[in-house]
């Protein structure tokens, strides 16, 4: 079958259906064609419900300061389900030396053993360190053990950067991971000058991390990508795995590995780097080759649920991280059903463990008996938890979390310099300019105003 349609967009998950859906109301539903190769939308992004419980496939939510993502929401008419997470989530822990430690905001960080005294006094010299002048690349470790010490930035830094990317933070860009913060060295000198100057005009600012509050919706994080597809009708197309993309004069045909085709102005690529590589290598191999460069981490989510009353610790948090080296496989656990009671039944308490990252490749490739024997053995000592959980589900992610290694820039400049010499198309997606939902509403925002601009 070979079919004609104005916009291709391939891949459904939180990108593309973003990106289809603005295309959508600029052009009318019959002129974009979203092609997703699973049978549901989402990718990594979804949610199900069983005994009571919410589980999330991979992200738990988004910080609601993203602009784009709540007016996305509104337009679908998910704004009465959002759910924000209680005051809990603004208690972090890490896990050190066989205890947990919360993570203060000065002045009590200064006075917490999570760090030595060496290490706290280390840190309080950060106004004094010189600005970086040069442009040179560094990796986030770098940075950190230049800016606050060496041991801050193994302990504080590297179980960040686990949290957030499942990466090393030696091998991550600091640049491309964490941009605002290159940007306050840049503009006030220091992290600690940049975050006076910022209270000034905010008293409420935090040195705690990123501003916003955690949001899901009533029925999971699921709810968004299931609702965007709802909306797109049948003008999206699932098990649809798509063989590769050529160019023709007025355009691209996008091949399914079905042996059908589609015939568009425009193709806008919203899926994993990996997998466009291998659609685009007949193409441009060079472009294949640069988006086949960005690395992946894999992931394996536990979700576990527990009687509150098997469990001795109070939960009174977001929950833990575990720096490396301090005996912990798992990277860290979220105590989901502090943050969003809603997620588990009453009297029930829902957690979520996670292994693997880049540190640990071959943890996503454990058994299910496997990985929940080492979650047992690891978290329940740490939490006081009696008994197996009386409810367990497993996702894994074995492409999960793209990573933002050293010499990004050189891939994202040949990546867009493929943009510019293939007009008309596009990529989208977590795999170049920021991993979070938000970073994908965004990153589908910029697709469709380049698409829009060629067409």
């Amino acid at each position: 079958m070979h079919s004609d349609t104005e916009i291709v967009v391939i891949g459904g998950g939180v990108s593309g259906l973003c990106a289809a859906g603005l295309l959508a109301k600029a052009l009318g539903q019959d002129a974009v064609l979203t092609l997703e190769k699973s049978d549901c939308p989402g990718g990594t992004t979804g949610s199900d419900t069983q005994d009571g419980y919410i589980c999330d496939w991979g992200s738990n939510g988004f910080l609601d300061k993203e602009p784009l993502t709540l007016e996305w929401a509104d337009a679908l008419g998910l704004t009465p389900r959002l759910a924000r997470a209680n005051q809990r989530a603004a208690k972090r822990f890490i896990y050190r030396n066989g205890i947990l430690h919360r993570v203060k905001a000065p002045p009590g960080f200064f006075f917490s053993p999570l760090l030595s005294l060496r290490g706290r006094l280390r840190l309080c010299c950060e106004p004094l360190i010189a600005q970086k002048t040069d442009m040179a690349p560094e990796s986030i470790y770098d940075f950190a053990a230049r800016r606050i010490g060496p041991e801050a930035a193994e302990i504080l830094v590297s179980a960040m950067v686990l949290g957030i990317y499942g990466g090393e933070a030696r091998q991550l860009s600091m640049e491309h991971c964490f941009p605002r913060m290159v940007n306050m060295e840049r503009e006030y000198g220091g992290l600690f000058k940049a975050l006076r100057a910022i209270r000034k005009e905010n008293p409420g600012a935090s040195p705690m991390g990123p501003p916003g509050v955690l949001t899901t919706f009533q029925g999971g994080i699921g709810e968004l990508p299931r609702t965007a597809a709802t909306a797109l009708g049948n003008r999206i197309r699932y098990n649809a795995a798509v063989a590769g993309v050529e160019q023709q004069e007025d355009g691209y045909v996008v091949r399914l590995t079905s042996g059908d085709s589609y015939a568009a102005r425009a193709v806008v690529m919203a899926t994993p780097a990996n997998a466009a590589a291998s659609c685009l290598h007949g193409l441009s191999a060079s472009l294949a080759d640069a988006l086949a460069d960005i690395p992946y981490a894999g992931l394996a989510v536990v979700c576990a649920g527990y009687d509150r009353d098997q469990i001795r610790h109070d939960l009174d948090g977001f929950g833990f991280l575990a720096p490396r080296g301090q005996g912990l496989r798992l990277l860290g656990c979220i105590w989901t059903s502090s943050l969003f009671p809603f997620e588990a039944p009453p009297d029930k308490v829902l957690l979520r463990v996670m292994y693997g990252g880049a540190p640990d490749p071959e943890a996503v490739r454990m058994d299910d008996d496997t990985l929940l024997r080492a979650m047992q053995s690891e978290l329940h000592p740490l939490l006081g938890i009696q008994g197996a959980p009386a409810f367990v589900r497993i996702f894994r992610h074995t492409g999960g979390i793209p990573q933002y290694t050293l010499g990004h820039e050189a891939r994202l400049a040949h990546i867009e310099a493929g943009e510019q010499a293939f007009p008309g198309l596009v990529f989208a997606g977590n795999a170049y300019r920021g991993i979070g939902l938000n970073d994908c509403v965004v990153s589908a925002h910029r697709a469709a105003d380049k698409v829009l601009a060629h067409l």
